[in-house]
């Protein structure tokens, strides 16, 4: 029986090529689809979940509110939280601390900048779980200048030599080598290069960390917890802690910090405070993609059953000739699904294929190393198998059900119309595909609109034709700075340069900022800028009232120059008030207002502008901004190379374009629009695979009556009309039924950016003629073809 059952199979598709054509590569693709982003799925939720310890580790993370403002949630901690809290209670096993460092790294000639420098809690490996190839965990960062290496660092630096023992200067510092881990794995919300022992900063110190500063929020610090432990009750007791050490120093800081435990494995998909180790992702991007891979797989599926159920009477006599011979309705069920499952396997095979030629791209759109080893992977070869079973049944199942239901008498006596009992059901087929269609077409479009928009916006600064030069810490440009600007000022390629703490895109210093000392009504949190006296000019801000920093005027040093936010965030009401008034920072350092700009967007367009205060800070600079000419920029990088040597000789020079740098805080968007693009023209081309398909029986079917209507004149155009037509209703009902749920849900996602477009009708109106258009030109090739057919050969019999 079932050898006759695949014999019959195999014969219907090799008799029915275009059908089976059609149905094998619209399954295949929607598997593609479905299988890249479930592997996406799968990489986002596998995060931090290789550490033993995964479900017993929280990060501790600190909420900081000023007396007159919103709270500022930060990942970090300050240094003397950990011991604080492992003396208190008793319930945390084991804690760590991480602080990031860029540093010089040199062993004899070779010299790099690391950025992946953390030093590290000797207790760092009773957290986390990072093998090790050489050395002993438990004492590896127990001793004062002592660092861990991963492996392909290891390498790096001393190729197949025993690293174990051996030196690295790190700055002015000797380290040596204790032990060597593997590497990070990618699903990790942070990673490393190299591991120094916290102990090496306390020497530098000069004092234990427990006795630093509790409002330095600079050290990542994880807890993990005992079992058996009730982690809210601990979370209530670990909320007020900082108040039990520091709360006579709230009243004058004008800040109260209260802490808060985070789940590791929530980090990746759930956060997004201020200071976060990397960029993490969302969980309503794992949503979003999830929604299309089921989108897509369902297209393909009802080009199944569309075509299925259309092509119904052609197998009807089969059906009841089957039945009169004794063939049971389960066994015509089984046989057809059994077809349905049979070319949903098929397409599984063709699938693997295309995941396998579409991996790299994918990979490289979603900014991940996705691979897919069917050997090593084989329980999720078998799940592709389940899942191709269940297409299958899923696709196959109205057709099989319709068909076994026909009954032997009605059939053969000719009375079935032609897939007639399913026009209604494919009608609604249709309009559900499209309107997905429409639907994804309007979202890639707001998405396209939003990104352009947040790139071309004038933001307030001069952010073209900028180049920054990083000076990470060191101290021989800093302690010269102005004979640097004044070098770089001589070049005949630059226009213009400053120094300062930070520059647009990248973060800056906070600080409580109050018209009075301590905790009043007005203390906001701030951002603080670290300025000299050419920032306003070489980044053209544009002054609404005052002015800015001038060599002339010495009193500067104890000046602020503020923007509108901060004006506003204070209770002033115009720029001019603001001139002459001072305002306190924490711990009651007082300056005067001598200038306020006007708003500018330092951080991206997602954030509305926040309060900005710009100060003369030289200890703080970080970053030289050069603004340069572009007629040769390969020479000016030159020249600007040649005169960062000749003060800094030791150190290499590292520099970005702003606008690039600036940019590039709208990745996730820009991988979410090329994703979206990418999985929206597959979807139209997978319905336009079953609109073919279904035009090409509509024009078989109706091949006697347009010979009629040739024979008693019909032109070309009229019969492409009329066959058209009805397709073209289900297009524009599909438009009406996609637009205000596309509509609700993009207005939602612009929610997320404080400064977004205003969705058009016309974003709706290109949605849809699109979606209108390419329906056009899949239907219109089958109808031009049966209306330029010969009408003596379809007429001829009769």
């Amino acid at each position: 029986m079932l050898k006759n059952y695949l014999k019959i199979a195999l014969r219907n598709l090799r008799k029915r090529k275009g059908y089976a054509f059609i149905n094998v590569v619209g399954l295949a693709i929607g598997m593609t689809c479905c299988l890249l982003i479930l592997l996406y799925v799968v990489d986002e939720l596998r995060y931090d979940r290789f550490h033993e310890h995964a479900d017993d580790i929280y990060r501790l993370r600190v909420e900081r509110f000023s007396s007159g403002g919103e709270a500022e949630l930060t990942a970090a901690a300050s240094a003397p939280m950990l011991p604080a809290a492992l003396q208190d209670f008793p319930q945390i096993a084991a804690g760590a601390r991480l602080a990031q460092r860029t540093y010089l790294v040199e062993r004899g000639t070779e010299r790099f900048y690391e950025e992946r420098f953390f030093w590290a809690d000797s207790s760092m490996f009773d957290v986390f779980t990072f093998p090790f190839v050489a050395g002993n965990p438990t004492t590896a960062l127990a001793r004062p200048y002592s660092v861990v290496l991963t492996a392909s660092t290891a390498k790096k630096y001393f190729g197949d030599q025993d690293p174990i023992g051996q030196v690295l200067t790190i700055e002015d510092w000797d380290l040596t080598v204790t032990g060597v881990v593997q590497d990070v794995p990618v699903q990790s919300h942070f990673s490393f290069d190299f591991l120094g022992s916290f102990s090496t900063i306390e020497v530098l110190e000069d004092r234990p960390s427990n006795e630093w500063n509790w409002w330095s929020l600079g050290y990542y610090t994880y807890l993990r917890i005992g079992e058996g432990v009730d982690v809210a009750a601990l979370q209530e007791q670990l909320r007020e802690m900082p108040s039990r050490y520091i709360g006579d120093q709230e009243e004058v800081s004008g800040y109260r910090q209260f802490l808060y435990l985070q789940p590791l494995t929530d980090i990746h998909l759930h956060s997004d405070y201020r200071a976060e180790i990397e960029p993490n992702s969302d969980i309503a991007y794992v949503y979003v993609f999830s929604a299309i891979a089921v989108f897509i797989l369902l297209i393909a599926c009802i080009n199944f059953m569309n075509l299925a159920t259309a092509r119904s009477a052609q197998r009807a006599r089969e059906v009841g000739l089957r039945k009169v011979v004794g063939a049971g309705k389960h066994q015509l069920i089984g046989q057809f699904l059994g077809e349905s499952i049979l070319m949903s396997l098929f397409a599984l095979l063709l699938s693997l294929v295309l995941i396998q030629l579409l991996l790299p791209l994918f990979s490289q759109l979603a900014f991940k190393t996705l691979t897919l080893n069917y050997i090593k992977e084989w329980p999720y070869m078998l799940l592709a198998v389940g899942f191709a079973v269940i297409v299958g049944v899923l696709a196959g199942s109205y057709p099989a059900f319709a068909l076994s239901a026909f009954r032997p008498a009605q059939v053969l006596k000719g009375d079935v119309v032609p897939g007639g009992r399913a026009a209604m059901l494919r009608k609604g087929l249709v309009v559900f595909q499209f309107a997905i269609s429409v639907f994804l077409i309007a979202g890639s479009l707001v998405v396209f609109q939003q990104l352009q928009f947040m790139r071309t916006q004038n933001l307030g600064f001069q952010k073209e034709q900028m180049v920054v030069l990083n000076v990470r810490n060191n101290q021989e440009v800093v302690s010269r700075y102005e004979s640097v600007e004044r070098a770089m000022n001589g070049l005949p390629s630059v226009l213009e340069a400053t120094f300062s703490s930070s520059v647009p895109g990248r973060s800056n210093y906070t600080n409580v900022i109050s018209r009075q000392e301590g905790m009043t009504d007005d203390g906001q949190t701030m951002g603080i800028l670290g300025v000299d006296y050419d920032f306003i000019d070489t980044y053209s801000l544009e002054l609404a009232a005052g002015r800015g920093f001038s060599r002339e005027m010495g009193t500067d040093t104890s000046a602020f120059v503020i923007n509108e936010a901060t004006m506003k965030a204070v209770g002033w009401q115009t720029p001019d008030e603001a001139i002459g008034q001072n305002l306190t920072r924490q711990f009651g350092d007082t300056r005067t207002v001598i200038g306020v700009v006007k708003d500018f967007n330092f951080a991206s367009l997602q954030h509305t502008v926040e309060p900005l205060v710009l100060q003369l800070q030289p200890s703080w600079f970080n970053y030289i901004t050069l603004r340069i000419s572009t007629e040769n920029v390969p020479e000016a990088m030159a020249s600007i190379s040649n005169t960062w040597n000749t003060f800094s000789p030791g150190r290499p020079v590292e520099y970005f374009f702003l606008d690039d740098d600036y940019d590039r805080q709208y990745r996730t968007e820009e991988r979410i629009s090329q994703i979206l693009g990418l999985f929206t023209v597959l979807a139209i081309f997978i319905a336009c695979l079953g609109l073919f398909g279904l035009a090409s029986f509509t024009a078989e079917q109706r091949t006697k009556e347009i010979g009629v209507r040739k024979v008693l004149g019909a032109s070309v155009s009229g019969i492409v009309a009329l066959l058209s037509r009805d397709f073209l209703k289900l297009i524009l009902v599909a438009f009406v039924v996609a637009t205000p749920i596309a509509y609700f849900i993009m207005h939602r996602w612009l929610q997320d950016f404080a400064y977004h477009i205003a969705i058009s009708w016309t974003t709706f109106a290109l949605a849809g003629g699109t979606a209108l258009g390419i329906a056009l030109l899949t239907v219109s090739y089958q109808s031009v073809k049966a209306a330029l057919a010969d009408p003596v050969k379809s007429l001829r019999y009769e």
